[in-house]
Order: C-alpha cells, then sequence, then structure tokens
C-alpha cells in the first residue's frame, strides 16, 4: 500500500492538470469566507471545498489508472481485458518497444488470465506447414525464429485464423493431413502467447521454387592463405550447430551448403562437428557407430599425403550441386571423373552427409 501512496503523491505533482487550479469564481467564494470570517473575530484556516469538475474528474481518472496497475486490472477492449506485463512474460519491454523489428502494441489478457503479446510489424518466414484435420500450423525453422518478436530461443509454431488456413489450403490444394516443407509465407499481426502456440496473420504466400535437378554450380570462399572460409550467414550457423549439435539449425540449408560446413570443420579439423554433419538416422549402416571411432580413425589416417585429401582436391575444382530426387542429392567434383560427395535428407527434411558411397549412373561417389 505505501508504494501504491508513493506512486499516487508521484503521479499528482507531475501529471496534475491545467484544470487543477482555483477558478476565478472559486477565488471569490474564497475571498468572501475569508472576509466574514475576519467580521467575526475568527482565524481560520480554509481549503476550497469545491475544485472544477475537470480537475475533480482528472483526479479520479489519475487515481484508477494508478490502481489499475498495481492491481493489474484494466477495463475490457473487444472482447479482450488489457493487460499490464507480468515480469517474466517479456520482462522490461514497455508498449512500443522494438523487438527484432516488431513493434509490441500491447498486452492482452483472455478470460481465462492467460497473457499474450500483441506486435505489428512483418517478416518473411521459412519453414514447414502442417495440415492437420482442422487446424493449419507453420513451423518456423531455425532462421527464421530469429525474425519473430521472441526473446527467449524457444520453439514456437504458428496458427492461423480460420480464413488464413483456408486459403493456405487452398493454394497448396491440401485436402488431406499432410506436411509441407520449405514454404515461405509473408507474416504480420503477430501475436506471441505465454505457450508455444503463437498467432500470425499470413499476408502472402511465397510459392515454393520448382526441385532444381540440373547441376548448380557454386565456388568455395577462400581466404589469402588458401585455407576455406565460410561467408555468412553460413559461419553463423556453424558456431551455433557447432555449440548445440541440432539438426534444427541446419534446416533450410542447400545440400552444397552443408558440403561446405563439413569442409571447413575439416579445415579447422573440428571432428566433434563433422561426425555431426553425418546423417545419424535410425536403420541406416554406420562404419563409425560412436565419436571415438571416428575419432581412432582420423588418427589412423594421418600418413596421407595432403594432396590425396578431399580438402585439397576441392579447393582446385570445379563443383556443382546436383539433386537426383526430393532426398538425394551430389555433390559433383568435376576435376576426376568419379569423384563425388552423397548427402541425403534425414526424417525431418534436413540434408545430413551420407556414411557410404552411392552409385551415380555407373559412378562411385565417395565422400
Amino acid at each position: 500500500m505505501a508504494d501504491l501512496n508513493h506512486e499516487v503523491k508521484k503521479a499528482v505533482n507531475v501529471a496534475w492538470t491545467k484544470e487543477s487550479v482555483f477558478t476565478e469564481q472559486e477565488k471569490q467564494i474564497v475571498r468572501n469566507r475569508i472576509g466574514s470570517s475576519a467580521d467575526k473575530g475568527r482565524k481560520k484556516d480554509y481549503v476550497p471545498k469545491l475544485l472544477s469538475a475537470a480537475a475533480a474528474v482528472g483526479f479520479v481518472l489519475l487515481i484508477g489508472g494508478i490502481a489499475g496497475v498495481q492491481t493489474d486490472v484494466f477495463p475490457e477492449q473487444n472482447g479482450q481485458e488489457t493487460a499490464v506485463a507480468d515480469r517474466s512474460f517479456y520482462p522490461g519491454l514497455a508498449e512500443g518497444a522494438m523487438l527484432n523489428n516488431w513493434k509490441l502494441s500491447n498486452f492482452e489478457k483472455d478470460s481465462h488470465g492467460s497473457l499474450s503479446a500483441v506486435f505489428t510489424g512483418k517478416a518473411e518466414i521459412t519453414g514447414t506447414l502442417d495440415f492437420k484435420n482442422d487446424i493449419v500450423y507453420f513451423l518456423p525453422d531455425h532462421n527464421s525464429l530469429k525474425l519473430l518478436p521472441l526473446i527467449d530461443g524457444k520453439n514456437v509454431k504458428i496458427a492461423f485464423n480460420e480464413a488464413d488456413q483456408e486459403k493456405l489450403k487452398k493454394v497448396f490444394g491440401v485436402k488431406m493431413p499432410i506436411k509441407e516443407e520449405n514454404v515461405s509465407l509473408i507474416i504480420s499481426g503477430y501475436r506471441a502467447a505465454e505457450g508455444t502456440v503463437h498467432q500470425a496473420d499470413a499476408v502472402e504466400v511465397i510459392m515454393p521454387q520448382e526441385l532444381q535437378l540440373g547441376p548448380l554450380p557454386f565456388q568455395l570462399l577462400l581466404n589469402n592463405d588458401k585455407k576455406l572460409v565460410l561467408p555468412e550467414p553460413l559461419n553463423h550457423v556453424y558456431k551455433e550447430f557447432s555449440l548445440r549439435g541440432a539438426d534444427e539449425t541446419l534446416k533450410g540449408l542447400r545440400p552444397s551448403e552443408v558440403f561446405q560446413l563439413y569442409l571447413f570443420a575439416e579445415e579447422i579439423e573440428d571432428f566433434y562437428t563433422q561426425y555431426a554433419l553425418f546423417n545419424h538416422e535410425p536403420g541406416i549402416e554406420k562404419p563409425f557407430p560412436t565419436l571415438n571411432d571416428y575419432l581412432n580413425a582420423i588418427s589412423e589416417s594421418a600418413s596421407i599425403p595432403e594432396e590425396q585429401t578431399l580438402l585439397h582436391r576441392v579447393k582446385n575444382a570445379s563443383l556443382e550441386e546436383v539433386t537426383l530426387d526430393d532426398s538425394s542429392a551430389y555433390i559433383s567434383i568435376s576435376e576426376e571423373a568419379g569423384l563425388g560427395f552423397g548427402l541425403s535428407k534425414n526424417s525431418e527434411g534436413i540434408w545430413k552427409v551420407n556414411w557410404m558411397p552411392i552409385p551415380v549412373n555407373g559412378l562411385s561417389l565417395y565422400l
């Protein structure tokens, strides 16, 4: 209660309205009363009993506003009860603040007492559309999560209103529960909830590009010392993957980009990360079942001349990414006929490095 009194006193001193003064009529009433008291030989201190209507109303609203902040109670607006943010929900973020290029409009509390933060803005995000029987969810990939107004790093899935859900079903011709990967959406009107299901408005659907089956040339980036380096944002992806080891970090990368991560791990001798880049899907035969097995094999092959290593060969070769189908691809190393690097998707649709060579047009693709 002492805090409330302090806030009231502070707010009154700062925010008292211009109308909160004596009017000329009120001043005359005071003068008359003082004069009348002097005639009767009495001395008293008088405080005017009446304030102007504007001042009185202003004071009541001021006190009500402060009490609302203290008690977390506000009038309902459009069926939602506005609320001051819980300190554990977007702590320190005030209305009008910017977060990842989204502007916080207000906090709301529903009839069940759950808080949500309402943001305005726009972003293009990529991920997986999960068409359930009645609800369509969007699961943003790792890089897209950084474009959303999130501060706790949690994974979320985005729901849509009924009109947007029907639009998405129509665009993708969906009549049964399926998952559509590598979908790009432009969203706005983001509503972040305390849980993991958030809501947004789907402004535009960016249609996925047709599967590129032909060769796609690319180049490696080398520094002045002929050492392989990674461009941004691929370098940032490598750092996160090396720290977390989560396949989700690689979501949305092309086969040629995963190939570059593998080579960079070789360049800096980060064999822990390199091992994690292999496809560890259950049921796949692994020549090195454990990390220690892989490290032992690396140490035993240390005597191989540098010019015979894959890293040396690709630095001096023309490279092409070739997609065989939706789940298989290889890197063509054209300097030497028959030398290639195979990749395949895991169950989450993420490109990973193959363990074993795969035959393509009579050629064996080696790692």
